[in-house]
């Protein structure tokens, strides 16, 4: 079934898009969820508005994401944590952590799905952090994990 995406929905598509999917798939999951609707001819029509509307946004927000990127890459952020005498953190700090004392330190909110780690920082130093900005735009923030006074 050919079906118009009103909402970004992952590994599927963007707002706008046509994509074809299962029928169940669309019946029971994205329809009913405001996710999609099905593709007629005017639904066409107002699909490529939605894609022109897209289009605008994303462009504004470009250029949002690449002033964040240089408030984010010019100073690192500094995480206080217990560890003990060899380095090793007795927790650690995760993307949940690191996008908190983002709020706290630079006044920038970034949501903490944004940030994929591997695996979370589990020794004193300073580590690199990737920060999905926009589909088009990454930052490496610097997180220095510190011991805590």
């Amino acid at each position: 079934m050919q079906v118009i995406l009103r909402q970004d929905v992952a590994n599927l598509g963007q707002t706008g898009d046509i994509v074809g999917v299962a029928d169940g798939y669309a019946n029971n999951y994205l329809v009913p969820r405001g996710l999609a609707m099905r593709a007629t001819r005017g639904a066409v029509r107002d699909a490529q508005a939605m894609r022109a509307a897209r289009r605008k946004r994303e462009a504004r927000t470009l250029g949002e994401a690449e002033e964040l990127k240089a408030r984010l890459e010019e100073c690192p952020v500094v995480v206080p944590v217990m560890a003990g005498e060899d380095g090793t953190l007795y927790g650690s700090v995760g993307n949940t952590v690191v996008a908190e004392a983002l709020t706290d330190q630079l006044g920038v909110t970034v949501d903490r799905r944004r940030m994929p780690m591997e695996r979370p920082l589990k020794r004193l130093g300073a580590h690199e952090v990737d920060v999905r900005l926009h589909p088009e735009l990454s930052a490496t923030l610097t997180v220095e994990v510190v011991r805590a006074q």
